[in-house]
């Protein structure tokens, strides 16, 4: 665990002002950030999170907020909701060298998007026979701002599930 682990069970959830509850971006299966194949996030130095196995092809916006991060290459993204938390998706790891194949972006770099509203598509056929992994960690960027962070790792169907709860 990296310098941002803040992960917390129902057990021991920290005095905190309030929660803020991310939906699933993605349709698939949640697991822990310490099964993705890479060690900047199984030490947690994009912040704490988790990750979704994806078994669709497109990206919606968890809540609503503003573009920060959105390079032409669409494989990374980053966000910041009203309150200040900054997220990053990241679709699937070493996905920068596939050069945009089978990524599209929707929303771009400054601009504001609702909850639920499509932001990215990609061709997870084409992520499959070209990635190491098609694992997709979501993370809280500024993670050392949060009391804590309970995931929930289940089948999640996007727009609909809460992937993680930010006690703020």
């Amino acid at each position: 665990m990296g310098p941002y682990n803040r992960l917390v069970t129902p057990d021991n959830i920290p005095k905190h002002a309030k929660t803020f509850d991310i939906l699933s971006p993605l349709n698939g299966k949640v697991v822990t950030l310490d099964s993705v194949p890479e060690p900047i996030y199984t030490q947690r130095l994009f912040g704490e999170g988790v990750a979704i196995a994806p078994s669709g092809y497109q990206v919606f916006a968890p809540f609503s907020g503003k573009m920060l991060y959105f390079p032409e290459l669409a494989c990374q993204m980053r966000f910041k909701a009203i309150n200040g938390l900054q997220v990053q998706i990241q679709l699937g790891m070493d996905s920068h060298l596939m050069m945009a194949e089978g990524f599209k972006r929707l929303v771009k770099e400054g601009e504001t998007f609702e909850q639920g509203q499509v932001i990215a598509e990609f061709a997870i056929h084409k992520m499959k026979n070209s990635l190491m992994s098609t694992l997709c960690p979501i993370t809280i960027l500024n993670s050392e701002k949060v009391k804590g962070v309970q995931a929930f790792y289940y089948s999640v169907r996007a727009k609909e599930d809460k992937i993680m709860s930010v006690y703020i």
